[in-house]
């Protein structure tokens, strides 16, 4: 299972390439999106803790399905029509938190689904388990697969900053 770092990093690293290469004025759209979008990355293991908590839900079940994260991205499509003043002096659109709220969910469930084990993209209506579990052929401690993969994700972003920003001047 990757790690919650992964995860964030993962969803962090998607949305700032997209904001860096796809969108071209960077005041429409905010770092705040960014981060948005790596918190969110971590709101199917919400289930976890509600565990702590005596509230049983089944990790990999409601918070890691397709139906799950498609709320989200109705969402947006339903307040894109909706014009709304910004929520804050940042300018953040109403709309476009959504989208990054279903772009760190979906990112999380691709994760889970391509690197180790399964999920049910189709829960509640579906329990079919789906996943590639791409390393789980690797002979290699799970721990410290991850850990390598979180050193490799937080490196080759590290590295595309300095190239594209240039973050060694703010140091």
């Amino acid at each position: 299972m990757p790690h919650a770092v992964t995860h964030v990093l993962f969803a962090i690293v998607l949305v700032e390439l997209i904001r860096d290469y796809a969108i071209k004025n960077k005041k429409k759209f905010p770092l705040h999106y960014v981060m948005i979008a790596g918190i969110s990355a971590m709101i199917p293991d919400i289930d976890i803790f509600l565990n702590w908590f005596g509230i049983d839900i089944i990790h990999r079940t409601l918070t890691h399905s397709l139906i799950f994260s498609s709320v989200f991205l109705l969402s947006f499509f339903a307040f894109n029509k909706i014009k709304i003043k910004s929520l804050s002096k940042h300018r953040l659109k109403l709309n476009v938190i959504f989208l990054m709220i279903f772009i760190g969910i979906f990112t999380h469930i691709a994760l889970d689904a391509t690197l180790m084990g399964s999920v049910m993209p189709f829960y509640p209506f579906n329990a079919m388990l789906f996943g590639f579990n791409i390393l789980s052929g690797i002979n290699v401690n799970p721990e410290t697969l991850m850990a390598g993969i979180d050193a490799a994700i937080l490196i080759a972003w590290l590295i595309h900053e300095e190239i594209k920003h240039k973050i060694s001047s703010f140091l």
